[in-house]
């Protein structure tokens, strides 16, 4: 080539940046593939071998199940009516609370429970196992309250110690509905 034919060295510059762009994927691969190497060695290696001690399981935990308040969709009477309401977690029961005078009339419908009322219980969560809760309801009347739970509602306390709100009602919604809103903390020693 003759000095004349030479070409600027700006024309070299798409190749020299299209060769460094592929040297870089390619040295970026390499690192992915090396560091999901290393991330997977030591899961393998940490498999006891036979004899050796394992690791002690997760401990439960510990936590306090409280009632915090109860929106009244319908008191199941005219006017207002008295409830008996019992809380069980996995089967056993936790507690039980009586709130008289229930209410559906907007306004006048949501029940704040107070520290004094006794509306709470510690639960033992097994590491990774969700605990079922349970409330029943009773309404008063003349004749007592005996006998099979008028409203019936059922969540799921998670292994992380989460609880959404629990939907509480009779077969017939217009003879009792509820919701009820706990807070689940760890409990203090």
């Amino acid at each position: 080539m003759a000095e004349g034919d030479k070409k600027p060295v700006i024309n070299l510059v798409p190749a020299i940046l299209t060769g460094t762009a592929a040297l870089l994927a390619a040295l970026t691969t390499l690192y992915i593939n090396v560091r999901n190497d290393i991330k997977t060695e030591p899961a393998a290696a940490a498999v006891p071998a036979a004899g050796t001690e394992q690791p002690a399981p997760a401990e439960p935990l510990e936590l306090r199940l409280e009632l915090q308040r109860i929106a009244v969709q319908e008191d199941g009477a005219v006017g207002t009516a008295d409830w008996r309401f019992a809380v069980e977690a996995d089967g056993e029961p936790l507690f039980a609370i009586e709130q008289e005078a229930l209410n559906a009339q907007g306004g006048r419908n949501i029940v704040v429970i107070d520290e004094g009322r006794q509306a709470h219980a510690s639960v033992e969560l097994e590491p990774g196992l969700p605990v079922s809760v349970v409330v029943k309801g009773w309404r008063s009347s003349w004749m007592g309250s005996a006998g099979e739970p008028l409203v019936f509602g059922e969540g799921t306390l998670s292994a992380a110690g989460a609880l959404g709100p629990i939907t509480v009602e009779a077969a017939d919604a217009s003879k009792g509905a509820f919701t009820f809103y706990f807070s689940a903390a760890p409990a203090r020693d």
